[in-house]
C-alpha cells in the first residue's frame, strides 16, 4: 500500500470510528509511529481533522477539503480524490512536473509520496502556495496576467515562459471531453495556455471524472490523440471507453 492509498485508508477510519492512535494505524499498516504522525499531519491540512497527542479526530460536520478553493465548481468528489490520488503514484524522484488549475489536478500535491523530490510547475496560485508548504517540492510559478476567477495566471507571458521549460510530466484538467476527440475548457485564456504544454511536456495525462465525457464548453484547446493517458473512474460509459480507444489513449481507472 503506498502513500496515497493509506492516506484515503486512514481517512475512512477516521470518518467510520471519529478518532485514531498513532500506535494503532502503526501496527495495522505496519509502518513506523513517525510515518503515522506524517499521514495524520497531511491529512490534518487538508480535512475537518483535529490532531491529538496520540492521533486525531474527526470532526462532527462533513469532510470538507480546504484545497478546493471553488466549492461551486466542485463535484464527484469521492472520484476526484481517487484519480488525484492515482496520478500522484506516477510522479518520480527527481521529475519536473506541470500541474494546472483543474480541479482534480491542483489536489494531487495531498497524496504525493513525501520521500519523492520534485519541481513543480504551476500557473495556477493556490497550487503554488500549496506546493511551498512540502520540504521535497521546489517550486516554479509561472507569470503573466492573473485571471481573478481562476487564480491563474495566462496570457502571452505565461505562454512564452512555459515554452523555456522542458517536462517530464503534465497533469491537465478539462471542463469537457466532446464526442468529436476535442478537450474544453470554460475560459479562452486559460485555453489557449493549455495548449501550450503539449510541446514541452515528455507525456501528458488528463485527470477527468467520468461526468466530463461527451460534453461540450466554449473553447477547444487540444485532441484526445495528443493526450498520453487519460485517468478516470469506474463510472466512464461504454461510449466514452470507445472514444478513448478510437485515439489510442491509454485508460487508467482510478
Amino acid at each position: 500500500m503506498n502513500k496515497s492509498e493509506r492516506c484515503l485508508a486512514i481517512l475512512d477510519i477516521l470518518q467510520k470510528q471519529h478518532k485514531v492512535e498513532v500506535n494503532e494505524l502503526a501496527k495495522r499498516f505496519g509502518i513506523s509511529e513517525m510515518t503515522v504522525r506524517r499521514d495524520l499531519n497531511l491529512l490534518a491540512r487538508q480535512y475537518n481533522i483535529t490532531r491529538t497527542h496520540g492521533g486525531a479526530l474527526m470532526a462532527n460536520q462533513p469532510v470538507v477539503r480546504m484545497i478546493s478553493f471553488d466549492e461551486s465548481r466542485i463535484s464527484n468528489r469521492e472520484a476526484k480524490e481517487k484519480i488525484a490520488a492515482k496520478a500522484a503514484t506516477l510522479i518520480k524522484n527527481g521529475q519536473r512536473i506541470f500541474i494546472d488549475a483543474g480541479s482534480t489536478t491542483r489536489i494531487i500535491l495531498n497524496y504525493m509520496d513525501e520521500e519523492t523530490r520534485a519541481v513543480i510547475v504551476t500557473n495556477h496560485l493556490k497550487v503554488a502556495e500549496h506546493a511551498l508548504q512540502f520540504d521535497n517540492l521546489s517550486v516554479i510559478m509561472l507569470g503573466g496576467e492573473m485571471i481573478r476567477i481562476t487564480n491563474c495566471s495566462s496570457g502571452s507571458v505565461a505562454e512564452e515562459q512555459i515554452r523555456k521549460y522542458q517536462l517530464d510530466t503534465a497533469f491537465l484538467g478539462a471542463a469537457a471531453i466532446g464526442t468529436d476527440g476535442r478537450l474544453y475548457d470554460g475560459y479562452s485564456p486559460e485555453a489557449r495556455f493549455k495548449s501550450s504544454i503539449f510541446s514541452v511536456a515528455k507525456r501528458t495525462y488528463l485527470l477527468t471524472d467520468s461526468s466530463k465525457f461527451n460534453t461540450y464548453d466554449l473553447n477547444g484547446f487540444a485532441a484526445l490523440s495528443q493526450v498520453d493517458g487519460v485517468i478516470t473512474d469506474a463510472g466512464i460509459d461504454e461510449e466514452g471507453m470507445n472514444l478513448l480507444k478510437k485515439y489510442n489513449v491509454e485508460v487508467i481507472i482510478a
